[in-house]
Order: C-alpha cells, then structure tokens, then sequence
C-alpha cells in the first residue's frame, strides 16, 4: 500500500498544474453529480391523496400521517400528496381514522375528554358546538349536499314565559354541482333541524343556498309560514322546470356542435290561478223537427130548428143554463195537440289546477356560425325540443357569435409550456449527466494512459515483473559511460528500488540502465545533449 502511496505521490508531482487543475475538478464534478443522480433517479414520485381540503382536514392528516410515519408533501393548504404506491392505503387508513371531517365539524366528541374545571357557560357553549356539528354530519350525509353550515340561538331561560323568546336556527348550504334541493328536501332539513332543538319550531328556521338565495324563509306566524312556504315552492318549480328545459337544448346542442360551442339559458313562468269551468253542448240534428201542433174541432146537428133568445149566448156550442124555444140539438168538439222535441246536450265540468306553463323564453348563443340555413335549423329544432308555442307568447332566440377562449388557450398554452419545459429539463439533466461521465471516463482513460507512458518504471512494480521491462534497457547500455558516477545522474529523476533482476549484471549497471531509460522516456533532448557532450569529449 506504501509502494501504491509513493507511486501516486510521483504521478502527482509529474503532473502540469493546468492537469492538476483538472483533474481535482473533475473528480469533485463527479463527487457531486454522481450522489446527485443517484438521489434524483431514486428519488420518491409522490401523487394526489387529497384535495380540496379545508385547513383543519389538512391539519388533521397532516397530523396522522406524521404519526405513521408516512412521508408527505403540502401544495398549498388544502392539497396532501403522498408516495404513489401509497395513495390508496393512505385513503384507507384516514378513512378508518374518520378523516377528512368536511372542515372543523366537531360533534359530541367534545365531551371525551375531561372537563374538570369547566365552567357553566362553557359548558353551554361546547354542548350547542356539539349540536351543532352534529346536525352539520347529519345534513352533509344528503347525497345532493357538498358542504353545510348550521348556527342556532337557544335565548336564556325567563321567569314568565310570556317573555320568553322562542329558539332560531339558522343553515347554509350548498350543492353539488348540477343538483338542487327541492321544496320538499327543504321541509325535511327543517323539520329535521327543529325535532333536534328543544323549543325549536320550523318555521323559525331560516335555509339559504351558497348563492344567497332564500330556500326557506323563517316566518313566524301561521300564515305567513303558509305563504312563504308556497313561495318557496313556486319559485323552486320555476327554476326546475327551467332547468330541464335548459338541460334538454344543451344536450342536443352538444351532441350537435360539440362541447362548448353553444351556450343555451332559459326561462320558464308558471300560470299559479286556479280556475274552473263548466260548459253544456247541444247536439242539434238537422232531419228531426223540433216541436209539432195539431188541432182537430167537430160540430154535429140533427137539422132540427134551433131557437132561442138572440144573442151571443144563445149561439154559443155549449149553452149553459139556458132556456131554448127550439126542437132542435147540436154537438161541438175541439182537439189542440203540441208536441216538442228536445235537442241532446252535454255537460261538462272542468278544473285546471295551477302551475301550468304560461310562458316559455330561450337564448341560444353559437360559437362562429355565420350560415343563416344552419341557424334556422338549429333554431326549428330547439323550438321542438323545449316546446315552443307562438300563440302562448313564447320567445326563442338563436344568434351566432365568437366566444372569447383567450383564457382557455392562454391555460393550455402556460400548461403546455410547463409541461415541455419540465420534459426538456429533465432530458437535459439525462443528457448532461450522460455526457459528463462519458467525458470523464475518457479523459481519466486518457489521463492513465498517459501517465503509464510517461513513466513505465512505476508502473512495472504493480502491473508486471522487472524482467519484463529490462529487455528495453540494453538499447541504451552502450551509449552509457560506466566513469558517470551515479549520484550525478540519480538527481536527475528519484531512484525507486526495484526487486532484483534474474539477470547476471552488476547492481551498478541495473541502476544505470533503470535511470537512463526513465530519462530517456521522459526527457529525449536532455539524452541527446549527454550522448553529443561525451562524443565531444572522445574527440578531444
């Protein structure tokens, strides 16, 4: 190990400082690349566990995967990724641990832990918290519910409960996207909500969407309770019945154009009167006859002569009570018949019950159709599938414009960018890794074999035997005066001892020829200038 020491210690300091210099930057280059390269191509390619998340989910998970020791990465607040072989375990195991909770909701579990020292009113406070996460899990298991938000006001306890103020209860909610809570889904959370709370009625509870818009609306009296909730009813009617009519003409239009090529919004109104109506038809047959009179008068006598007091009376066909003079007698009859034939007629009662459509409006906007035969078309067939009716006053209106995708493109183009500049980074650090090894491979082999040229000598003890090297060195025995004295010559190059040679020659002329054939490998010109001084000499 000495021998391999010295051997390195001679390389060195045979070594120019511009190769020197180099030499040491190289190996640091590859001191620092290599540990880098090896981490970077180990290193852990982590995933999307959770997201969306609000801080006291992601404090939470933060807090449990700290605990089990999985290894984690933040982007943001509200997104957790984990290593990707991971991904799922980790979701299970924060599942089994109740986690994500949908925000900060806590329930009952306040009261696990000791409450020794506690006051009253904290107390209080902690149990309406308790309540009111609760009811927030409760409402939040809707399938059409996304997130919840319930405050109640419970007032003190009064002596007289003419005084006393009745509990309020008021909740926010919002959907899921493409879903809404009907009026009866709202009736429930209320009723829900007012069966949880002591004193708590429904109507004093009050729910709004996360657009603000009033779903239920708190009344406190009966009719006015009555009248809200039928507000409330109409106006989710109307907007779901524009929602479908919407839904239908979107469809159709994205099946059509492709997604996002048209824009339709609609606007339906509802006729809530009630109204009822009776009506009676006759059916008149025009071959029948509608009424008949007939009248049929007899009058018989015996031709006997009829006497009498002159007058009207006495001429009259049936006289009363009156004395005739005459022997004749008489007989008069008549006959008045009417008969009325009644036309067959129907009678019908009828009630239209409120919520039918009174009138039906529709915008259509297209993206860059200028073809004025393509745009009745696409209008024809909106107008059929939402049901359009002129005579009820309904609106459809189809134009054409150029939509504005300057931010959608500017996204694609910055993603786009990202994602070329993230793959070029990469293969320029594969590249430039690759191609810094193999320039220092080449230049370390290069680097070796120059020195094993220059200096034959100290390599001969580690790579081969002394034998080997002694046939180069009779070459230049006889050129070589044996009057040269050897500490002359050793300061020229350190003598490094060799083992014996198997060869019959004096230690003296070993040592001669080792020192003339390093001089002669490494400093040619100095050999010649020697060889040129001692023919000078013999000639003189």
């Amino acid at each position: 190990m000495n021998a391999i020491l010295q051997q390195f210690q001679a390389l060195w300091k045979r070594q120019k400082t511009s190769q020197k210099v180099t030499l040491v930057s190289l190996f640091l280059a590859a001191a620092i690349l290599i540990p880098i390269l090896i981490t970077w191509g180990t290193q852990t390619t982590y995933a999307v566990a959770f997201s969306g998340l609000s801080e006291g989910d992601a404090g939470a998970i933060v807090e449990e995967l700290t605990t089990q020791g999985v290894s984690y990465k933040l982007e943001g607040s509200s997104t957790i990724l984990v290593p990707s072989d991971q991904v799922y375990n980790v979701r299970l195991k924060m599942a089994s641990a109740g986690l994500p909770q949908k925000g900060t909701t806590v329930g009952y579990e306040l009261f696990d832990a000791s409450s020794l020292g506690m006051t009253e009113f904290t107390q209080k406070v902690n149990y309406q918290r308790a309540v009111q996460g609760e009811l927030e899990r409760t409402i939040g298991s809707l399938n059409s519910v996304e997130a919840v938000s319930v405050h109640i006001v419970v007032p003190e306890k009064t002596l007289l409960s003419s005084s006393q103020q009745e509990p309020t209860a008021s909740i926010m909610v919002k959907t899921k996207s493409g879903t809404a809570l009907d009026a009866g889904q709202v009736r429930s959370i209320t009723h829900l909500v007012a069966a949880s709370i002591e004193g708590l009625k429904s109507e004093n509870v009050v729910v709004v969407d996360s657009e603000g818009n009033m779903l239920a609306s708190g009344a406190t009296t009966g009719s006015e309770a009555a009248a809200a909730a039928v507000t409330d009813s109409r106006r989710l009617a109307e907007l779901s019945a524009s929602k479908d009519i919407q839904n239908k003409a979107q469809l159709m239009l994205d099946s059509v154009l492709g997604p996002d090529k048209a824009i339709v919004q609609a606007n339906v109104t509802l006729d809530w009167t009630q109204r009822e109506f009776t009506s009676q038809t006759y059916e008149p047959n025009p071959s029948a006859v509608r009424s008949s009179s007939t009248t049929s008068e007899t009058y018989s006598t015996d031709g006997s002569t009829v006497g009498g007091i002159p007058g009207a009376e006495s001429n009259l066909p049936d006289p009363v009570n009156e004395t005739t003079t005459g022997t004749g007698t008489s007989n008069y009859q008549r006959t008045d018949t009417t008969t009325n034939f009644e036309l067959a007629s129907t009678q019908s009662h009828e009630i239209i019950e409120p919520g039918q459509i009174k009138q039906i409006s529709v915008s259509v906007l297209v993206d860059s159709i200028t073809d004025p035969t393509q745009l009745n078309v696409l209008k024809n067939a909106v107008s059929a599938a939402v049901g359009i009716d002129a005579e009820r006053g309904d609106s459809l209106a189809v134009e054409s414009i150029v939509f504005d995708r300057t931010f959608y493109t500017d996204q694609v183009e910055q993603m786009e960018t990202a994602s070329k500049t993230n793959m070029y980074i990469k293969y320029g650090q594969i590249g430039g890794a690759v191609l810094l090894f193999v320039i220092l491979l080449l230049y370390v082999q290069k680097l070796l074999k120059n020195l094993k040229l220059a200096s034959t000598d100290a390599w001969v003890p580690v790579m081969k035997n002394v034998s080997d090297n002694s046939l180069r060195a009779p070459q230049m025995a006889p050129m070589i005066s044996p009057t040269i004295p050897v500490p002359q010559m050793a300061t020229i190059a350190p003598v490094i001892e060799m083992p014996t040679p198997k060869q019959k020659i004096s230690p003296e002329d070993e040592q001669i020829q080792k020192v003339m054939t390093r001089l002669s490998e490494d400093s040619p010109a100095s050999v010649a200038e020697i060889i040129q001084l001692w023919l000078a000499e013999d000639e003189k």
